[in-house]
């Protein structure tokens, strides 16, 4: 098993309307800006990172309660369109996001055992949450990262 360290958290909003204010080819909908101060700490997370050295960015979004717990991304490749159900005309949202399967299986297996109620999600058509999708192109729109 790879060994690692963390070098940076943070809690991170994820109301779809901050992707929707920062106008990115990916989202369909045009905003005129709005949100600035949730924008702005988001621009200081990047900045602040710039001269770290990373692999991976783990995102926990735990805004949609499930019947089967907590769960974790298990392909590693996820794409698709992103429609927000309570706001579509703001969020429509196509993805490409790549996944750090392993380190998605060892958080699993550790949360696992902890006690928690985890799923590992393999089938190719998951539909990945809009808090996960806004999370992580707020935090690194070029999606270079898994």
């Amino acid at each position: 098993m790879a060994q690692g360290e963390i070098v940076a958290g943070c809690l991170a909003p994820h109301p779809p309307h901050l992707v929707y204010a920062e106008n990115p080819e990916q989202n369909e909908p045009v905003a005129e800006g709005g949100w600035e101060q949730l924008r702005w700490g988001y621009e200081r997370l990047r900045d602040s990172l710039k001269g770290i050295e990373y692999d991976a960015i783990v995102i926990l979004s735990p805004h949609w309660q499930t019947y089967v717990g907590t769960h974790f991304l298990g392909l590693e490749n996820f794409q698709s369109l992103s429609v927000d159900p309570i706001f579509p005309n703001l969020f429509r949202y196509h993805y490409d996001m790549n996944v750090d399967v392993e380190l998605a299986q060892q958080i699993h297996d550790k949360a696992d055992k902890a006690g928690l109620t985890v799923k590992m999600m393999t089938n190719p058509d998951f539909r990945v949450d809009y808090g996960t999708i806004t999370t992580g192109h707020m935090f690194r729109p070029q999606w270079d990262k898994p």
